[in-house]
Parts: structure tokens; sequence; C-alpha cells
């Protein structure tokens, strides 16, 4: 077996056999959630009767406010969320009552029962108008460098503009859920669909008034998350922990698509002022942008996410006067959230979009553009963090070659030359993505590794696996420690008993800060071990071996690689056992150099950087606003990869959930804040039919210092950027025909068609 290529949970996949949240058969005396959900976006509550509804039979319990034990409030960073709101709704979809009932179907009609009555309020939705009132949840942010007024006043060329981005649905397979299962004393096990435990652990021992250590979150594996389940689980999994607390009796909270779909947050909606100076050759002399972020209701993790759009505003490009100001607003919609990722996207966008109307403006090749703008080594980012191991210079040659970019250029002008109906366009987006929280606390982790004496080994972290198969990832560390196979390693589920204090699993930060944490647990066994091997081959052959010189690998543990004074893994492994030497150990990461004054915009908030980038072809019929993607090739720059399978299908994945952002996911909501797209008829989501006719990908290893475990960079969230491509090819097609028009965001038929 392959290690490198071996996929944990692939045969349990393919057979059906990975068992998720709720899956298993209802628990005795299990109750059911229903929810009465705001009908309005902003209003006062002037009545709320549950009475009916509590005296139906089948109906257990009806929970309001009244009913928290511990403190109303589910916020983290600000703490302006409410579990249930006392006095005033802020989003259409806001949970103002739970009824609990020994049957769904009963819970339902129960929910209809409930008496509401509201003094409605003026509702604010798009983020200009809440700027304009300072609805936001902290004061404007800044990151400058330079002299930007000046530099923009004297600059040969300017222009300026506004960039708007629409949001996106998670549209993960397996929805909102948590179980939750009460003990004796006030103990409660929430097996709940999160991305984070230690927030949910948190949060919910706050909502019921109790310690921590009374709440156990355990996360087998999630069906999906994208983001969704890092903020977005922990309502949900404390609406099913109050009602075990009270009740003593398990609870299923379970949301349906349509629930999920119209009430949860999702990816911040964007809109960006911007103006921008230039000179003759396409080099950008200074770039001022103010990003509005539409954050909804309650601040959930829209500052972090403004933070991270902010430090990719420059992308791959060097702006030597940069001012970038950032404001997240309130306003309301559900509360937005993070998404595959996390505001860069949002940022990515505005500059791309700026490179091409500067290569228009000038006649010049759109690639060269941004071949002259690329940061090169020694330089600085608008917030101080030098740029040491770029590697954009060798991936644009390598692109150009891939695509055969000249002629490429030759053929799509051909082609749109004689053809009216049909164009042709290019598109180009690199990336340089940042891999680290921005919130510098966040980035640290834990691992606990037992070795058992049949030589199997058990892992433990606070990494959640979501079908990232980080799971695989850490167990190919430890094997690759130990020198075992690794089927011979068991990633156990997330769980707050066994790793507490973890870390969300998010930021593509999973493999890095939990393989890290486990290679250094796993050292510490092999350390131990190798002492062992030193007795054991000096009592089996009677030789003595320096412990510099023992070699764990293949399953065996030589006296010196390869050679014929070996024991196998397990033959050590009883014999230490016999010794009374430790078979476990404890492992603790932090990433190293990280630091950020948000008051001075400047530190070091990144351990590294990865870098790529895509180049589309597409083809767009003028008269129906269809297209179709003729190829799309990628240049991803991966350190080196743990398993590039794994990394090829997490960069085929993430490109076409970039693509669909883009070219089709509208999500529209009423002028009363309603969702409209929020069910798979009324939303479009990629799929099989929508990926390039020619798609390739080429991983470019790189071994270096700023690299994670092993050498290897995360892999989540840069690919996303590559989807932005097809955009601008499309752009580049639409303008063919319409020359004095804009493209609108997402480019959907109806934003294509010609008129």
């Amino acid at each position: 077996m392959n290690s490198e290529t071996y996929h944990l949970s692939g045969t349990l996949h393919l057979c059906g056999k990975s068992h998720f949240i709720a899956d298993e058969p209802p628990l005795q005396g299990e109750l059911y959630a229903k929810f009465l959900f705001s009908p309005v976006a902003h209003s006062l509550i002037t009545k709320l009767d549950i009475s009916a509804a509590a005296k139906m039979p089948g109906v257990v319990k009806v929970i309001t406010s009244a009913d928290i034990p511990g403190i109303n409030q589910i916020g983290t960073v600000i703490k302006d969320e409410p579990l249930f709101p006392e006095k005033e709704i802020m989003y259409v979809g806001q949970p103002l009552a739970m009824v609990l009932a020994e049957d769904e179907y009963i819970a339902e009609l129960a929910v209809k029962k409930i008496i509401l009555k509201l003094e409605e309020l003026p509702a604010i939705f798009a983020p200009e108008d809440a700027y304009s009132k300072k609805q936001g949840y902290i004061p404007e942010r800044k990151i400058e460098s330079g002299d930007i007024e000046n530099t923009l006043k004297n600059a040969p060329y300017t222009l300026k503009g506004k960039t708007a981005t629409t949001g996106q649905e998670h549209f993960y397979l397996e929805g909102q859920r948590c179980l939750a299962i009460p003990f004796e004393g006030n103990r409660i096990t929430l097996q709940t669909a999160t991305q984070s435990t230690m927030e949910v652990q948190e949060v919910a021992s706050r909502v019921l008034g109790i310690p921590a250590n009374d709440v156990i979150i355990e996360v087998p594996r999630l069906g999906g998350a994208f983001g969704g389940k890092e903020r977005g689980a922990t309502i949900w999994a404390c609406m099913a922990a109050l009602g075990a607390f009270l009740t003593q009796k398990p609870v299923l909270v379970k949301l349906t698509r349509d629930e999920d779909m119209h009430y949860t947050g999702k990816r911040h909606p964007f809109t960006s002022l911007w103006q921008v100076g230039y000179d003759e050759t396409g080099k950008i002399l200074a770039y001022d942008l103010l990003l509005l972020a539409n954050g909804g209701a309650y601040t959930d993790l829209s500052i972090a996410i403004l933070e991270r759009a902010m430090f990719h505003s420059d992308n791959a490009y060097f702006i030597p006067n940069i001012r970038i100001r950032g404001y997240a607003c309130r306003t309301n919609l559900p509360p937005n959230t993070a998404f595959r990722g996390f505001g860069a996207p949002q940022g990515i966008f505005v500059i791309e979009n700026i490179m091409d109307k500067i290569a228009a403006q000038l006649e010049l090749d759109p690639l060269e553009i941004r071949k002259r703008n690329a940061y090169q080594n020694g330089q600085l980012t608008p917030y101080g963090q030098e740029i040491t191991q770029s590697q954009l210079n060798n991936i644009f040659a390598k692109l150009a070659d891939k695509a055969n970019y000249a002629l490429l250029r030759k053929e799509v002008a051909e082609f749109n030359k004689h053809n009216c109906r049909y164009k042709r366009g290019i598109g180009i987006t690199p990336v340089k993505f940042g891999i680290s929280f921005t919130t510098t606390l966040m980035n640290q982790g834990s691992a606990l590794v037992w070795v058992y004496i049949d030589g199997s080994v058990s892992v433990s972290t606070g990494g959640v696996e979501m079908g990232q198969e980080l799971s695989t990832k850490v167990a190919i560390v430890v094997s690759r420690v130990l020198g075992i196979p690794v089927n011979k390693i068991r990633v156990e589920s997330s769980n707050s008993q066994r790793i507490g204090n973890a870390s969300p699993t998010a930021a593509s930060t999973g493999s890095d800060i939990n393989g890290n944490a486990a290679r250094l647990a796993a050292e510490k066994i092999k350390d131990n071990l190798a002492h062992c091997a030193v007795r054991l081959i000096q009592q089996k052959y009677n030789q003595t071996i320096d412990i510099k010189d023992i070699v764990f690998k293949d399953n065996r543990v030589f006296g010196k690689e390869y050679s014929e004074t070996c024991v196998s893994f397990e033959e050590l492994v009883r014999f230490a056992h016999s010794e009374r030497v430790p078979l476990a150990a404890y492992g603790y990461y932090k990433t190293p150099g990280l630091w950020f004054d948000k008051e001075k915009g400047l530190g070091h908030p990144f351990h590294y950087y990865v870098y790529g980038a895509g180049l589309a072809e597409v083809e767009l019929d003028t008269l129906l606003g269809e297209h179709k993607v003729r190829k799309l090739i990628i240049v991803h720059e991966n350190g080196n990869s743990l398993n590039e399978a794994i990394d090829r299908g997490q960069i085929e994945g993430a490109v076409l959930q970039g693509i669909g952002w883009c070219t089709m996911e509208d999500l529209k909501y009423d002028a009363k804040g309603v969702y409209l797209s929020a069910n798979p008829s009324t939303y479009k989501i990629p799929d099989i039919r929508d990926l390039p006719e020619k798609l390739v990908i080429e991983i470019i290893p790189s071994l270096t210092e700023e690299a994670s475990v092993f050498g290897s960079k995360g892999i989540g969230e840069p690919p996303f950027i590559y989807g932005l491509s097809v955009f601008f090819a499309l752009q580049s097609a639409f303008k063919e025909a319409n020359p004095e028009k804009e493209l609108s965001f997402p480019a959907t038929p109806e934003s294509l068609i010609q008129r």
C-alpha cells in the first residue's frame, strides 16, 4: 500500500458506510425540535403566546428566551447575538421559539399555534445604506503605506469605479444539525455538525449556566461545511443543548434544506469603491480602496472576514502607494459568515477587475500587465510583511507555456473577427494567498497519540474531518514519523474531552496545525521507542547500536537503514510496554512568527503564501446568454504535498465552487429581506456538466522554508480564486459584443445576454 495515495475514508464513502450525525435510529425518548422563525427582518415583539402550542398532545415543551438558565448570548468576538431575541428581531428567520415534541409532524403543527404580534421597524439591507448611517460593528479599519494622495494626483492615468460581488450559499450536503444527549448531573453530550468544538462548548456552557467540562462535544465527521459550520453551527447546537438540558431527554435539531437556505448566513456580499493611478506601461502607482462588507444582523465573523479581504486586496501585486479601508456593515439579513476564501475572493476580485480595465485602456496584454505588477522577493505588502519566496515569475511562465498563450490569443481574436453570435474570451487570475488565521491566538493546536501493544495507533487532534481528508493527512504525518503503514493508524473523531480548546478547522490551516501537533506527539513516542530499540537489538543480535543510527521504516526498526539488525514495529512496541516505557504522547503546536497590530495596520499575519494562476478560455452565445468553458489551465504551487491526489481533488472542487460563485449562483432576496433563491429549484450550483471541456492542473512542488508540516502547504481555499478567471474570460467575450457595457456579477445568462 502506498501511504501517500491512501484515502482513509475512501472505502467507507464508496460503500455508503460512513456515519454522520443523526444517521442512527432515534434514541429512547428522543424529542424533535421545530422553530418559530421570524417572518420579518426588523421589528419589536409585542406578543409571543405559546400557551396553545404547549397544550398540544405530544408536545413536551415550548422554549423561549425566558427559559434560558444561563446567559442569553451566543456572540463571541462581540457579544451582540441572543440565542432567542427578548424584544427586538433583527432578521427574517431569526428563531423566536422552539417546540420540542415526540413527533416531528406534531412539532410542526404546534409551531403554527404560537401567537406572534410584531411592531415592524425600518430595515437596512444594502451595505452602502448601512455605511452612510454608520451601522457597523466596529469603527472603520485601515491599512496604508506610501503617499496615496499625491501619487494619485500626479499619476499619468487614473480610473475610478464601484465593484460589487454577491453572496453565496454554502450548499453543504449535510445540513445544520445537532443531537443533544443529557447524562447524570448537568453533563450533556452534543453530537454536532460544527467546525469549532471549542466555540460550541464555550457558548453552550454559557447559555446553560454550567462549566465547560460538563459540555462534551463530539464530531464524527461532517458532510461538507465550506465555512458554514464554523460559527453557523453554534446557534443550532445551543438550541439542542438547551432543549435536552431543560427536558432531560435527547433532542434532535435538524434543519430542512429549505430552512437552512432561508435562514442561515452566506458568503458576504461586498460593495467596493476604488480609485487607481498607473503609468503608460500599466504599472500601478497608487490604489485607494474602500471595502464595504454586508455582515448581516450580528457580528459573527464579519470583522475577521473584512480583515482577510483587506489583506488580499493587493493579491499578487506590489503597489507602492496604497490605502485600504474596510467597514463591516450591520444589516437586517441573517448573519453572514465564513465561506471558503473568507473574504479573500471579494478583495481579489476588485484588483483583478482593475487589471483588466487597465489592460483594455492601454491596449496591452492582460498577462503582461499582471507580470509587470507582480511581487518580487524583498518587496513589502501593504501591511509590512516581506515577500521572500515568491513563485509568481515561474508560475506565469509555466502558465503561458501550458496554454500556448501567444497562439491562443491569436486564435481567439481570429474567431471573434469572423463570428457575430458567438464570442470567445480569455481570463487570467493569479493568486498570492496567505495561510494562517489572521487572529493570531487561533494558530495553535494539540494532538494525542496512543500506540497500542499490537502496534496499531490511535490519533486524536482538534481537527474536524469534513470531506477534505484531514484525517488522511494527519495519518500520513504519523506514518512518516513512526515508519508504519497508514492503515495501521486510526484518526479519531473530534472530541472536546480528548482535545480541549481546539481552534476551528478553517483558514486552510487544518493540516498545518493538527498535522504538526500530531508530528510532535509521534516524535516523542519515537524517541522513547528508539531508546528501547537500542536495548532490544543489543539483546537480540548482541550488537551495540548508537541511537543516532536507529531508523523507523517499512513497519520495522533498523539498527542502520535496511541493515540485518532490525525488529518489527510490533515487537519493539511490546518490548517497550514490558519495560514500562510510555507509548502515548501529547503534542502542542503554535504557528511561529505571527503578529499583527490592528491599530497600525502592520505586522506578519501569515506563516507563508500559496502562489498560483489560472487561465480560462470561454465561448459565449450572445443570443442566449449561455456559455461553455473551453479550457481552464491551472498552475498551482503547493510546497511538498502530503497526498497529491487529495490536493488535486481540493483544487478541482474549489475551482468549480469559484466558477459557481461568479457565473451562476445568483443569491436574491426581496424588498423585505426574504431570500428568494432558497432551494435547489431557484438556486443553481455547478454540476458535472459545468466542468471545463479541458481542465489542466499542474501542481508545482517547491521546497520552501516557509512551508509547514513536512514542507506541505494549505490547499483548501487558494484554488477557489482560479474560478474568477472564468468570469474575466466571460467579461472579455461580453465586451466583444457590448464594448460600452459592464458585465454585472455574477455572470448569469441574464447578465450575459446581448441587449
